[in-house]
């Protein structure tokens, strides 16, 4: 489980409970309470084509026009029938099949030493997903955690048949992998349609392996949009789709269709306490990293070298439109550019900024070394800047980033610990006082009135509370406060 961020990143936002988030990959066998025992574990550029027609030579999909995919009289009000088994031999049941990997306990311990422990014997792991066909001969999409690790893959296509799969790239910021079945032609291919078109309310159809269940159809509508990386993947570009479409273990990878048989989403998480919550990437999403993914096997995405905050607003004040700068890390296309930390980015080449996210995703859709402008509210004066984008650091660059000085370096350059507020300890918590200037509880939006509830997931009665939760990770602060009636959640992480 992991959080998104490029070099470090600040959210603001309402919280109710916490939605525990599992990725879709089963064991190689039904669940044990089903009573059985576990045996192991940039499509713009493509343009549109005709639905009813091959993808055209070159093409890595078919683009759908909106209109269904099976031929007569089809009414959706009646029967899903004549849709599921249209795009039924589109879906695909991958199995992965890795090393196996010593116990939990046994994990970070020197492989030279499991001589002298009783592991017992250890079975090669396998796990099964879900994937969906892209050409006729064998190109197929799933989730990058299904294949991650892998020594080995096998497809199983509709009617029974078996194809080995080899993965031609794959994208842990989107979990999106693509595969190769070897030897594939003449296969149905499915049709993809435009995430963005979807509205809250629409229905759909997921299709899958969940549980090992081939072939399995469920419905629902989706019940949300736009709703981040869910804390599930580290540096995540995600921005799920939620359906109540009952999805489980071994959909990973399976498709989402919209009533017309176009594949709108590419199922990927589970809620776990939240049940009947499913999640799907947005084939928008899949359909910008799949070209780059064939071609070279991995993401290239555009960077500035910012974080960013998205604060809720005070009560009774609108909500500001774009997104405010924590800190810009020296050296980087940001600080090159100009910018500043409590900066608004307002727009990008014209297109308004929503948010941290929004701006973190068009930047990343931008080519390293082009040039953006960007329309920045400075001190409520509007200023206008240029900046050429670089190119996203691997991680083990952002961390040396990030021992940068303390406007885009470490969150504690000192090495001590401190939010940087003064509390006053009472019957009911940590009551803010003061909140010093440039500290990390100014940039998470702490004020002065706020009750300190949590940090890092640590329930802080005290001062030496604080400084306990945030030593346990250098690179992370998550702090929870009580506002009048209302709980506000922040996180800040530099990686």
């Amino acid at each position: 489980r992991r959080n998104m961020g490029s070099s470090h990143r600040v959210v603001g936002h309402m919280t109710g409970n916490t939605i525990r988030i599992q990725r879709l990959r089963s064991p190689h066998a039904l669940l044990a309470f089903l009573g059985f025992t576990a045996i192991g574990s940039g499509a713009a550029a493509l343009g549109y084509i005709g639905q009813a027609e091959a993808a055209a030579d070159g093409a890595l999909w078919r683009e759908g026009a909106g209109t269904p995919v099976v031929a007569g009289d089809f009414d959706p009000r009646r029967s899903l029938a004549p849709l599921i088994k249209e795009i039924g031999p589109t879906v695909v049941n991958v199995r992965s099949h890795g090393k196996a990997r010593p116990p939990v306990e046994l994990q970070g311990v020197d492989p030279r030493m499991f001589p002298f422990f009783e592991m017992g014997p250890q079975e090669p792991r396998s796990g099964i997903g879900s994937g969906v066909v892209l050409t006729s001969d064998g190109l197929v999409v799933t989730n990058h955690h299904v294949v991650d690790d892998a020594d080995r893959l096998e497809v199983k296509l509709h009617d029974g048949r078996m194809f080995n799969a080899k993965v031609l790239g794959s994208d842990p910021l989107t979990d999106i992998a693509l595969i190769q079945l070897e030897g594939a032609k003449g296969l149905k291919a499915a049709t993809l349609g435009a995430s963005a078109t979807m509205s809250v309310g629409d229905w759909v159809l997921a299709i899958g392996s969940p549980m090992g269940l081939e072939q399995t159809a469920t419905t629902g509508i989706v019940s949300a949009k736009g709703r981040g990386s869910l804390g599930l993947y580290a540096n995540s570009y995600i921005d799920f789709l939620q359906t109540d479409a009952s999805i489980a273990p071994g959909s990973s990878g399976g498709p989402l269709f919209n009533m017309n048989g176009e594949v709108i989403g590419i199922n990927t998480a589970v809620g776990g306490l939240g049940r009947g919550l499913g999640f799907a990437v947005p084939i928008d999403q899949a359909k910008a990293v799949i070209p780059q993914l064939k071609n070279g096997g991995k993401v290239v995405r555009g960077w500035l070298g910012i974080s960013g905050q998205d604060f809720e607003p005070a009560v009774g004040r609108d909500p500001e439109a774009g997104a405010v700068i924590g800190a810009v890390v020296p050296g980087t296309p940001a600080a090159k550019a100009g910018l500043q930390a409590r900066d608004r980015i307002v727009a990008i080449d014209g297109h308004d900024i929503v948010g941290f996210g929004d701006l973190r995703g068009r930047i990343a859709e931008q080519k390293p070394g082009s040039t953006v402008n960007l329309r920045v509210m400075r001190k409520d004066r509007p200023v206008d800047l240029k900046a050429t984008v670089g190119q996203l650091p691997n991680d083990d660059e952002l961390r040396r980033l990030s021992q940068r000085g303390a406007s885009g370096g470490q969150l504690f350059p000192d090495g001590q610990p401190k939010l940087g507020v003064d509390v006053e300890a009472g019957a009911e918590g940590l009551q803010v006082r003061s909140v010093r200037p440039g500290s990390l509880a100014e940039e998470l939006g702490v004020r002065p009135g706020d009750r300190l509830k949590s940090v890092n997931g640590e329930a802080v009665k005290s001062a030496a509370d604080v400084a306990r939760a945030l030593a346990q990770d250098p690179g992370r602060v998550e702090v929870k406060v009580q506002r009048g009636n209302a709980t506000h959640s922040a996180v800040i992480e530099r990686r």
